[in-house]
């Protein structure tokens, strides 16, 4: 009998041991994204042509880009030059968020939040869809 509770007493410290590692794993993995302004400069390309250029020197320039919540419909997006910024996130659980803002035509100018994914943008940025969901329009980094 002590040599079954011995063994009930080891699993568990090991099926902790192992739980505790999981969550670690995942929190790295699949934790709120965070970068530096050099790791988001460059061109980032998705679907149906959006294409956003983020410069160092703090300039845009965006291409057929989706609007937030726009659910990517052709006819919600927008094109034209401007600047971007890399606010801090909110707090230590939230995603940081890269913030582009656009003169699209006289007078009138679009403003998206391109949301990083993994750490140093690795899995790339992406427009939300839905201000409920984690779904967005993926952007990779192509040069």
């Amino acid at each position: 009998m002590k040599t079954v509770a011995r063994v009930a007493i080891a699993a568990s410290v090991v099926g902790s041991v192992l739980v505790t590692l999981g969550v670690i794993y995942l929190w790295i993995a699949w934790g709120p994204g965070r970068a530096e302004p050099g790791d988001v400069v460059g061109t980032w390309s998705g679907p149906r042509g959006a294409q956003v250029t983020l410069r160092a020197d703090g300039s845009a320039t965006a291409t057929k880009l989706p609007d937030d919540y726009s659910g990517y419909h052709p006819a919600h997006t927008f094109s034209g030059t401007g600047t971007w910024t890399l606010p801090e996130a909110p707090n230590s659980a939230a995603e940081q968020a890269i913030r582009v803002e656009i003169v699209t035509g006289p007078g009138t100018s679009a403003t998206v939040e391109l949301v990083i994914d993994g750490d140093g943008a690795r899995d790339g940025i992406h427009v939300p869809v839905s201000v409920d969901s984690a779904l967005g329009i993926d952007l990779g980094k192509t040069s």
